[in-house]
């Protein structure tokens, strides 16, 4: 295995459609000193195939094939661990980069002594993707520049405080978008495999809190949008996971994982930390009253139960008993509705509801 300056890692699972231009534009990176490492997670497609057939032609491609499937978070941390050159930059099979992109961000990481450097980032949206959809990564892109490009970058703690309110924001992009130096692994450890979908906005999170982040707002990758990503299929067929259990963990780890200790002291400083734990508590009861409302389906229920249960065995500060989740319902109650279930307990009541009858439950 030889070392780089750059390893362009591309964790590749059934990517055959679009693989071959993905790879093109690794290879036409204007930075010289790289390689570009495919490790692909046991494709049933040609994947495999064209990665090999383009190795033929570039020496500077390595193609490896894992023993079983990974898993998406699996394979990129696989990448990490099968290379061996100081920077890392991940290029996802679906993706595209701009020739100068590799140059650009190692010359800006290295101008401002960061260990994470991110460029802006547009989309190509494919096939049927729907309006909606496109407005919410258009406007995403809109929040990184407006967030980053002022100061080519942050700090630690103005990460912190930005994030603070609007926790499942990603204020950084994908990882096609980003530059991280290898060492950072060795601090803040690898990516977190129980995300399903906000994998790589957590891992964000780990390292800007500590010490921030370099920005190039050129357009130096393009993310491309279609049906079948992983990010589509997460939005649909696994939602309680990835909208659900993954924005609760999100909440529990940075309130009780060591890695986040410095995140809450800056939080602490104010009612912010006392915020997050509120946050969670809501999310927790909302999490379960979600499960609780797919009874009517016993195989989608019996399977997401399995997977609450698991995640509580993991995350045991998210339990919520059921004399606790009753007592949460009824605060949450419109107040109306709590005066409808007033007069239901005590029928003597006025039946017309008045503000200054009703207490807080």
């Amino acid at each position: 295995m030889s070392t780089t300056n750059v390893s362009i890692c591309i964790p590749t699972y059934n990517g055959a459609a679009f693989l071959e231009s993905c790879l093109l534009s690794a290879c036409r990176q204007t930075h010289a000193d790289i390689e570009i490492f495919v490790l692909d997670d046991g494709s049933s497609d040609d994947s495999v195939a064209i990665a090999r057939r383009m190795a033929e032609t570039d020496d500077r491609i390595r193609v490896e094939v894992n023993v079983r499937n990974l898993g998406l978070v699996g394979n990129w941390n696989r990448c990490i661990e099968r290379t061996q050159s100081p920077w890392i930059k991940f290029l996802f099979q679906d993706d595209l980069l701009h020739p100068e992109c590799v140059a650009l961000l190692i010359a800006e990481a290295q101008a401002q002594g960061k260990r994470l450097a991110v460029c802006d980032r547009d989309f190509i949206f494919e096939g049927t993707i729907d309006t909606r959809l496109r407005a919410i990564y258009t406007q995403s892109r809109a929040v990184v520049q407006d967030f980053l490009a002022p100061h080519r970058g942050v700090t630690a703690e103005a990460f912190a405080l930005r994030i603070l309110n609007r926790l499942n924001n990603n204020y950084v992009g994908e990882p096609t978008a980003a530059l991280l130096h290898r060492s950072v692994f060795e601090s803040y450890g690898l990516f977190n495999s129980e995300m399903a979908q906000l994998c790589d906005l957590e891992y964000w999170m780990r390292i800007a809190s500590h010490e921030g982040l370099a920005f190039v707002p050129q357009t130096l990758a393009s993310f491309r949008v279609h049906a079948s990503a992983t990010s589509a299929i997460n939005r649909s067929s696994r939602n309680f996971r990835s909208s659900g259990l993954d924005s609760l963990a999100l909440r529990d780890l940075v309130l009780e994982q060591p890695v986040y200790a410095g995140l809450r002291s800056i939080w602490a400083r104010t009612d912010a930390l006392n915020h997050m734990y509120r946050e969670r508590w809501s999310l927790a009861n909302g999490v379960l009253m979600h499960l609780n409302r797919q009874r009517h389906d016993r195989v989608a229920h019996a399977e997401m139960l399995i997977e609450y249960n698991a995640f509580l065995v993991r995350h045991p500060a998210c339990r919520v008993s059921g004399i606790q989740h009753l007592a949460w319902r009824l605060k949450s109650l419109p107040s109306d509705s709590k005066y409808k279930l007033l007069q239901w307990l005590n029928p003597k009541l006025p039946k017309t509801w008045q503000r200054d009858l009703v207490r807080p439950l």
